[in-house]
């Protein structure tokens, strides 16, 4: 048997429309928690839910109910991410642990509080079986899966699941950023915390929150949230333009040059229209430029964050300042001595 962990864990599970799938989860979730830490708290939120559907939760909470059950209401439909976030930064445990019973379950929550007690700083839970996806998803999944490994360097297969357990300091980083919620989107990406990915493997049933339009946008915000190349592509085809355009006004010139049977207005036509792309392109560059500059100035946060402090069981310069106050209190005893 697991020895428990003298930790406080607080669950986080976003959750739209209440139902009666999470009524049974729950306590399902509390069995399983229980036995392997001192104590928990469970954290709904509920996604935006009509009034009718939340008064349902009610019941979840009043006599008779779970124990140990928070439920937010957030007053608009978010992104899941946001969701999540909204339940880390409410919750009070020395670790966070966010996962969604849809697709997820808790097989190797074992496993995961004994590696985030060691010192890790993030372990994700990643269910290795999917479930059947569209044709849609099937053609277009591996490749923004290719192209986001490729500008981001990270594995969507692994590092971005939703399930994840990240301790205090993780919290802690998050909660000085400008817009927490949007880095929280972008942890996989953040270096510098300790992080490692359980897999396992169960078929679970489809999300039906989860069609394909709603995960082309999050794909869309999760690529643009992890990276500035997007922006940077831009930048690079405002600043190509710019380099055609002048390219296409030496041209018209040398045409004017070589040739003599030119049309009437042609020149002055292609030089104007040529100098108007090539304005246009330059501001495109230059606004561009200035826009990554001012994301990262509002998004990256405090220039740095302590994650950790180790320090020398001896220091020295304690050692001296001790022998300094000694010398400097004899100095003083001295010439009184003297004196008398």
């Amino acid at each position: 048997m697991q020895e428990i962990a003298p930790i406080l864990v607080s669950v986080v599970i976003p959750w739209r429309n209440y139902d009666r799938s999470i009524a049974d989860v729950l306590p399902v979730i509390a069995r399983t928690v229980a036995p392997l830490v001192s104590d928990y708290e469970i954290i709904v939120i509920d996604n935006g839910s009509t009034d009718n559907e939340f008064a349902d939760y009610h019941s979840l909470v009043g006599e008779g109910g779970l124990s140990n059950l928070q439920i937010y209401r957030l007053i608009q439909r978010v992104e899941e991410d946001t969701a999540a976030w909204a339940g880390v930064e409410n919750s009070l445990g020395d670790y966070v642990l966010v996962f969604n019973p849809r697709l997820e379950d808790l097989s190797r929550l074992g496993e995961g509080l004994q590696e985030i007690t060691r010192g890790r700083d993030v372990v994700y839970f990643s269910n290795t079986a999917r479930p059947k996806s569209t044709v849609l998803e099937g053609l277009f999944a591996p490749l923004f899966r290719w192209l986001f490994r490729r500008v981001t360097g990270i594995d969507l297969a692994l590092d971005a699941t939703r399930g994840r357990l990240i301790s205090k300091r993780v919290v802690s980083y998050l909660l000085q950023q400008p817009r927490p919620g949007m880095r929280y989107r972008a942890l996989p990406s953040i270096s510098g915390f300790s992080k490692t990915t359980l897999t396992y493997s169960r078929m679970l049933p489809r999300d039906p929150e989860r069609n394909f339009p709603g995960r082309a946008r999050a794909a869309i915000n999760l690529l643009i949230s992890n990276s500035m190349a997007p922006l940077r592509m831009a930048s690079s085809a405002a600043l190509l333009g710019a380099a055609v355009n002048v390219l296409y006004s030496l041209y018209v010139v040398a045409i004017l040059l070589v040739k003599h049977d030119v049309a009437a207005g042609w020149t002055t036509l292609s030089l104007q229209i040529s100098g108007m792309f090539f304005l246009i392109s330059l501001v495109l560059f230059v606004l561009t430029e200035y826009l990554i500059q001012v994301i990262r100035w509002n998004v990256n946060g405090p220039s740095y964050f302590l994650a950790s402090e180790a320090t020398s069981a001896v220091l020295t310069r304690r050692q001296k300042l001790n022998v300094e106050r000694a010398h400097l209190s004899s100095s003083l005893v001295d010439p009184v001595a003297t004196d008398v």
